[in-house]
């Protein structure tokens, strides 16, 4: 699939491990979900009958506390970190470098179709991955919204909305990704490890 073999290569160049993209796109997200508020409500009030106190508590607040903790943290967490050595490798020295995993699939639920995409996704970019989001088609108007706002606001190179019901994520699910979140029913959960 040529878009995955995109977000792979925009990967290997390095531009995602930088600590200021990765603020640039937790920045731009949050931006999305402030200049669209009203639209997020409202396409969950048509797909799930959802409120918008029930909307802005379980999904979209949610999603801006981790925006705002990730980039409260982003650079303490990205740092390397010294850590105790094995008297079998003294007198070297031992500390954990995180690292980005490469290219990560995020498949949401239907019952929370913002949250359990977007909250993930904040995780993924914020440990410097390149991201498909595959939103559920069950939420077909949140999916519509976020596969319309989110290439205007984030990286489309590294960051890319997937839209389809159960045969395109087939496909999908044929590629070779370097890490999945999913999100849903045990069914589905042990056809996603498969895959995996």
């Amino acid at each position: 699939m040529e878009m995955i073999q995109q977000l792979n290569n925009t990967f290997k160049t390095g531009r995602t491990k930088s600590i200021s993209w990765r603020k640039e796109q937790l920045q731009a997200l949050s931006r999305l979900l402030a200049e669209n508020e009203q639209a997020i409500y409202e396409a969950l009030d048509h797909d799930l009958n959802k409120c918008a106190f029930e909307s802005y508590v379980s999904e979209y607040e949610f999603v801006l506390k981790d925006i705002k903790l990730f980039l409260k943290n982003l650079k303490k967490w990205s740092k390397a970190r010294v850590i105790g050595t094995p008297i079998l490798a003294q007198p070297g020295r031992s500390k954990i470098v995180p690292e980005p995993y490469g290219t990560v699939l995020i498949m949401g639920a239907w019952n929370y179709p913002v949250q359990l995409v977007l909250s993930p996704m904040v995780a993924a970019i914020g440990a410097g991955n390149c991201v498909v989001l595959k939103p559920s088609e069950l939420a077909g108007k949140v999916s519509n919204l976020l596969a319309d706002l989110i290439p205007k606001y984030m990286d489309n190179e590294a960051i890319r909305v997937f839209e389809g019901g159960v045969e395109e994520t087939t496909e999908l699910l044929k590629q070779r990704f370097d890490h999945i979140m999913y999100t849903g029913s045990e069914m589905v959960g042990k056809i996603v490890m498969r895959a995996a």
